[in-house]
């Protein structure tokens, strides 16, 4: 039985044989794990501060920084903390590196945590509204791109964010370019204190 031919494009055959690229994404790639890992002792700090005005179990799970190659068949890192993934209750903040595409932070609540920090989320409404954030409205809690029929802005004049609350789970996030990449620590970081800060009242 003869070997079904597999032919490359020209652009195929370019990239096979060049090794800078690949190395190049590597190194990309352990800079991007280095800066979830710094970002990651910064919100461990955050979270230590709120202490007791954050739920008991966030404290039980340190922070995830762990990297993949197809999400929409694209290279990401990301990195999980607070982290808590129940059966039926999550509250998870996200933060993600996406390539191609952005960063981003997202915060996930479902059950338990969703009923207890969705009062605070609609106290801070106008606070979201200018970091930029949007809320998910696809029905897909395992979605992460920002499509509008998976995220739409979060409105000061409209209920989006109102509806999501009702929802099977809650979640929102904010995009950071990856243009800003030089900024990004700093960009992170301010939208993860403040989703901390929103948590711990």
């Amino acid at each position: 039985m003869e070997a079904t031919k597999i032919l490359l494009s020209e652009e195929e055959l370019k990239l096979v044989q060049d090794t800078h690229f690949l190395l190049t994404k590597n190194r990309i790639i352990e800079k991007t794990k280095q800066l979830f890992g710094d970002l990651a002792d910064i919100l461990r700090k955050d979270v230590e501060a709120a202490g007791l005005r954050l739920p008991e179990a966030v404290h039980l799970f340190s922070p995830k920084v762990f990297k993949g190659e197809y999400y929409n068949q694209l290279p990401y890192v990301m990195l999980d903390y607070p982290r808590v993934f129940a059966k039926d209750d999550v509250l998870a903040m996200r933060t993600m590196f996406w390539w191609g595409n952005f960063f981003s932070v997202t915060l996930q609540l479902k059950g338990y945590y969703q009923q207890l920090f969705a009062p605070a989320l609609l106290a801070n409404k106008k606070m979201l509204v200018m970091q930029g954030f949007h809320v998910s409205v696809s029905g897909d809690e395992w979605r992460h791109d920002f499509a509008p029929e998976n995220y739409v802005p979060v409105q000061t004049d409209g209920n989006n964010l109102e509806k999501a609350v009702e929802g099977e789970y809650l979640k929102i996030a904010v995009r950071v370019p990856l243009a800003d990449w030089n900024n990004a620590p700093e960009l992170i970081s301010g939208h993860q204190r403040s989703i901390i800060r929103l948590l711990a009242g």
